[in-house]
């Protein structure tokens, strides 16, 4: 009973912070914005922001990991490239208006690299949307206390990108 309880209590919680999260990037999709969306999945943000406002699909682009995820985007005719957000962004200096990254912060091998590289890519006066579990609030807490720990640590992907480097490096200055 408690355990759905706090079930219903972050459903309730993180459907909010969605709900904003879109909200945000919605309104900063003018006639001349492009959004690039980070961690696309199949496209299914897009679908949240056509229901918000009106805008053109060309607009559009999306990164993601997992290659069964692009074809599916893709076959529904959107741009969603395959590629690791731990490598960088694969797109030109200030090329976006927006740029946003729903939980997937928290997954990143170097989050701090990632940022770096939306700074790069977002045009001047962009905005960066991200959003990722709190770790202080009350359902959160009280699952480490039961020894749960939400969202925590990089994607099982990671583990996959990890294998295939003879060593991971990250230089200094990343």
């Amino acid at each position: 009973m408690l355990q759905s309880y706090f079930r219903a209590l972050y459903q309730d919680a993180i459907g909010r912070a969605y709900e904003l999260a879109f909200d945000r990037i919605a309104a900063s999709l003018t006639p001349e914005a492009r959004v690039l969306d980070c961690g696309a999945s199949s496209g299914t943000a897009l679908k949240h922001l056509e229901a918000r406002v009106r805008f053109s699909r060309d607009q559009y682009s999306g990164l993601e990991w997992s290659a069964e995820c692009v074809a599916r985007g893709q076959a529904q005719g959107l741009d969603i490239r395959q590629g690791d957000l731990n490598r960088g962004l694969p797109y030109a200096d200030a090329s976006y208006s927006c740029i946003y990254g729903l939980s997937l912060l928290e997954h990143l091998l170097n989050p701090c690299r990632f940022l770096k590289d939306c700074h790069r890519v977002l045009r001047p006066g962009g905005e960066l949307v991200l959003l990722t579990p709190n770790i202080s609030t009350y359902f959160t807490a009280v699952l480490i206390l039961m020894g749960k720990m939400p969202s925590s640590g990089p994607h099982p992907d990671s583990d996959l990108l990890i294998k295939r480097e003879e060593i991971f490096k990250v230089s200094p200055d990343e």
